[in-house]
C-alpha cells in the first residue's frame, strides 16, 4: 500500500465512496489537491504527476469544479462521461511512464454515478489519482523541465531554484544510498561461524510499480515455510524456526543443526523484499574426497587438482546450490501469490568468505572444463554483484503467473536461473550463458532431497 503525506478522505483509496467525495466540499485546492473539471492533455498529466511526486505528494481529482468565492473548495461533481474514463486512464499511464523520468508511481480510483448526495449523474464518473511523495527524485518532465507543486498553483510551475533542485537530487541520492545499503548489508555471523562460506541472495520488487493492497500476514508466512497442508509443491526446503522481526518475518532450518547458530533462512521484509541465507559447504581436499558417495566426480576433481600442484586448497561445493535456491524461491513466489503482488522482481547477491577457494559442481562437463582451463580460484573475500544495486543494473526475473500452483515445478527453477548464472560465472564454474544452459547436470537436480534439506 502507498503512503500519503495527506489524505482528504476518511477511507483508503480502494474504499472511497460518495460520502468521501462529499468531504471535498471542505477541502481547498492547494499543496495536496488539484481539481479538474475535464480531462487534460497527456503532456499536462505528466506535469501534474511529476509536480506532486517531486513535492509532498497529493491528489489529482478529475470531474470536479472548484468554487469561485476564493475558498477554492470543491463545488460541483460534474463528472467525466463513462465513455471517456478508459481513455483518461490510458493517458495517465502513458504520462507517468513516457512523459516523466523516472516513472511516477500513482494509483487510481474511479467512482461511478449515480450518487445522489453529490449529484453525480448516472453516466458520469469521478477519477481520483493518488500520487505519493516520491523518494526517487527528481522526476523530470519530457519537456526537460522539473515541475514542483507550489501552494495553490493549479498549474505546476517549472523549478529553476538551484537550492530546490539540489534538494531534489539529494532526496533521490539518499534513497538510492539506503536501497544499496539494504541490498548489500549482510548479517553478522556468530564467532564460531565467522569464516564459514555463505551465499546471500536478495529479491526486491520494482519500485516503479504499484505494491499490493494487502500485507503478508504471519500465519500466511508460517503456512508457506512449514508447508502446512502441502500448500507448497516441490522443490521445497522445510523450516522449523519461525518468528517475527522488526521489519518482517524469519524462517530458519534448524533440524539437525545447532539452533543457536546461523542457518539456512528466509528473511521476509514488509516491503515485499526477501533475503535468502544459504550456507555453502566448504572442504579441504581430504574431507572433500569423502563426499564421493554423493559427488560422482569428487575423486577425479581432486586428482586434477593434485596433478596441477594443489595441496592445501579449500573447495566450495555448489552442487546443490540451484536446488536449494529454487526451493527457497518457491516459498517466496507463494508469498507473492498470497498477497497478489504482481510487480517485477529484481535480484542481487553477496558471496562471503570465498577468498582463495575453488568451486565445484558435480558435472562431467565441469570436469572437462577444468581439464582444459585448470581449476578456477576465487581471489576475493566477498563477491557483491552488482556493487551498487538499482532496478537498472540488477537481474530482472520475469514471472509468468500460473493460474494454479498445482503443477509449477519448473517455475521456481526458471525464476532463479538468471542469478544462478551470474553466481556460477563469478566464481568460474561457467564462462558464458551457452555453457551454463548446456550443463544442466551442474544445476544439481539429480541430487536427493535429503542433500538439499540438510
Amino acid at each position: 500500500m502507498l503512503n500519503y503525506s495527506y489524505n482528504p478522505f476518511k477511507n483508503a483509496l480502494e474504499e472511497i465512496d460518495g460520502s468521501d467525495l462529499l468531504l471535498l466540499r471542505d477541502v481547498a485546492e492547494g499543496w495536496y489537491v488539484d481539481y479538474k473539471s475535464l480531462g487534460l492533455k497527456i503532456d499536462d498529466y505528466g506535469k501534474h504527476l511529476a509536480a506532486f511526486a517531486n513535492q509532498y505528494g497529493g491528489w489529482l481529482i478529475i470531474g470536479v469544479t472548484e468554487k469561485n468565492d476564493g475558498s477554492r473548495t470543491a463545488d460541483k461533481f460534474v463528472g467525466i462521461h463513462n465513455a471517456d474514463v478508459e481513455k483518461i486512464s490510458l493517458q495517465l499511464r502513458e504520462a507517468a511512464a513516457s512523459h516523466v523520468n523516472p516513472t511516477v508511481l500513482y494509483e487510481e480510483k474511479i467512482i461511478k454515478g449515480p450518487i445522489e448526495e453529490i449529484e453525480l449523474e448516472n453516466d458520469k464518473s469521478i477519477i481520483i489519482v493518488g500520487i505519493p511523495r516520491s523518494l526517487n527524485t527528481p522526476h523530470i518532465h519530457s519537456s526537460g523541465r522539473i515541475y514542483r507543486r507550489l501552494a495553490d498553483q493549479s498549474k505546476p510551475k517549472e523549478e529553476t531554484d538551484r537550492f530546490i533542485l539540489d534538494e531534489l537530487w539529494k532526496r533521490g541520492n539518499e534513497h538510492q544510498k539506503n536501497v544499496t545499503q539494504f541490498l548489500t548489508q549482510i548479517p553478522r555471523l556468530p564467532e564460531k561461524q565467522s569464516n564459514s562460506t555463505w551465499a546471500h541472495i536478495f529479491f526486491k520488487p520494482s519500485e516503479s510499480q504499484l505494491p499490493p493492497k494487502k500485507d503478508l500476514e504471519f500465519n500466511q508466512f508460517l503456512d508457506i515455510v512449514t508447508n502446512a497442508n502441502d500448500c507448497v509443491t516441490s522443490p521445497y526446503a522445510p523450516m522449523q524456526a519461525i518468528h517475527t522481526t522488526a521489519k518482517g518475518y524469519v524462517a530458519r532450518q534448524i533440524e539437525n543443526n545447532d539452533p543457536s547458530l546461523a542457518a539456512l533462512a528466509i528473511n521476509w521484509f514488509n516491503d515485499g523484499s526477501v533475503r535468502l541465507d544459504i550456507p555453502l559447504n566448504c572442504y579441504d581436499m581430504p574431507n572433500f574426497l569423502e563426499t564421493h558417495d554423493k559427488n560422482q566426480f569428487a575423486e577425479e576433481y581432486c586428482r586434477i587438482a593434485y596433478e596441477a600442484g594443489y595441496r592445501n586448497m579449500e573447495i566450495v561445493d555448489f552442487s546443490i546450490f540451484v536446488k536449494i535456491l529454487a526451493a527457497l524461491s518457491n516459498c517466496y513466489l507463494h508469498m507473492l501469490e498470497a498477497i497478489d503482488d504482481k510487480r517485477d522482481i529484481y535480484s542481487c547477491f553477496t558471496l562471503r568468505n570465498v577468498f582463495y577457494t575453488s568451486p565445484y559442481v558435480d558435472s562431467a562437463k565441469f570436469i572437462e572444463r577444468i581439464k582444459k582451463f585448470s581449476l578456477p580460484l576465487t581471489t576475493e573475500q566477498e563477491i557483491v554483484f552488482p556493487q551498487e544495486p538499482t532496478d537498472e543494473n540488477m537481474f530482472l526475473h520475469g514471472i509468468e503467473r500460473p493460474s494454479s500452483y498445482e503443477e509449477i515445478f519448473p517455475l521456481p527453477i526458471m525464476f532463479v536461473l538468471p542469478i544462478v548464472f551470474k553466481v556460477f560465472n563469478s566464481v568460474g564454474i561457467v564462462q558464458d550463458i551457452e555453457t551454463f544452459a548446456s550443463d544442466i547436470d551442474a544445476w544439481g537436480f539429480g541430487k536427493s532431497n535429503d542433500e538439499a534439506n540438510r
